[in-house]
C-alpha cells in the first residue's frame, strides 16, 4: 500500500500531498498519509471528509496513521488552501535574532546544559512571534549536524522561515563540512551584520 509521508511538514504540504495521492489512487483502493503535527492532521481530516474519503486513524507516540479509502472518482474541493487558516501565528516574525553559541544552555552541569538547549529550541516553535534569524556560532553549529539531537526542530524552524545561518569558519574548525544537514554558511561580517539589525538579540 502507498504511503505518504508528511512528518515534520506544514501546512499545505501534507495537504499537498494527500491530494496528489488521492488524483492518482484508483476508486475504491487505499493509500496511507502519516503526519506528526497535530493541525496538519486535524486539516488532511477535513479535507479527506469534504472529498468523501474515508479513512481510520491510529495515533502512536505523536504521530498519526491515516489509512484513506478513495470512494469517489473526481474531489469535490481540491483547494487545498482553504484548508490551512489565512494567518498562522506561527508564520509571523517578531524584530529579533536568536544566538546560539554553545551546544548546551547555561555553565551548570552538562547533561542539564544539553537538555536546556533543547527545550529552547523546541519551544521557539511554539512563540507566537519566530525570530527573524538564528545565528550559530562557536560549538553551537555542532547542533546543525545530521546527528544533533535538535536537528529536526531546527529544521521544523527553517521550514516556517527562520533564516538559519552557520558561522563558516566555526564550521571548518570543528570539521563539520559534510555534517551540516541545515542552514546557510555565513561569514562573521554578514551575522554582525543580522544581530546589528535586529530590535533584540536572544542568546540562550
Amino acid at each position: 500500500m502507498r504511503i505518504v509521508d508528511t512528518k515534520g511538514q506544514l501546512c499545505p504540504a501534507p495537504l499537498i500531498a494527500a491530494k496528489r495521492a488521492l488524483k492518482e489512487t484508483a476508486e475504491g483502493e487505499s493509500f496511507i498519509v502519516l503526519t506528526d503535527n497535530k493541525t496538519s492532521f486535524d486539516n488532511l481530516s477535513r479535507f479527506l471528509k469534504d472529498n468523501k474519503a474515508e479513512f481510520m486513524v491510529i495515533e502512536t507516540d505523536g504521530v498519526w496513521t491515516m489509512t484513506v479509502n478513495k470512494t469517489i472518482g473526481d474531489l469535490i474541493n481540491p483547494k487545498v488552501e482553504e484548508y490551512c487558516p489565512p494567518s498562522i501565528s506561527h508564520f509571523e516574525k517578531g524584530n529579533y535574532v536568536v544566538a546560539i553559541t554553545s551546544d548546551k544552555m547555561g555553565d551548570g552541569d552538562a547533561e542539564l546544559g544539553h537538555l536546556l538547549i533543547s527545550n529552547f529550541i523546541k519551544a521557539l516553535k511554539d512563540l507566537d512571534k519566530l525570530p527573524q534569524h538564528m545565528v550559530f556560532y562557536n560549538k553551537g553549529v555542532t547542533l546543525a549536524i545530521k546527528d544533533s539531537p535538535v536537528i529536526e526542530h531546527i529544521k521544523d524552524l527553517s521550514k516556517m522561515g527562520v533564516d538559519i545561518h552557520l558561522c563558516a569558519t566555526c564550521v571548518s574548525y570543528y570539521k563539520l563540512e559534510n555534517s551540516i544537514v541545515v542552514g546557510t554558511l555565513s561569514n562573521m561580517y554578514s551575522i554582525v551584520e543580522i544581530m546589528a539589525s535586529s530590535g533584540n538579540v536572544l542568546k540562550p
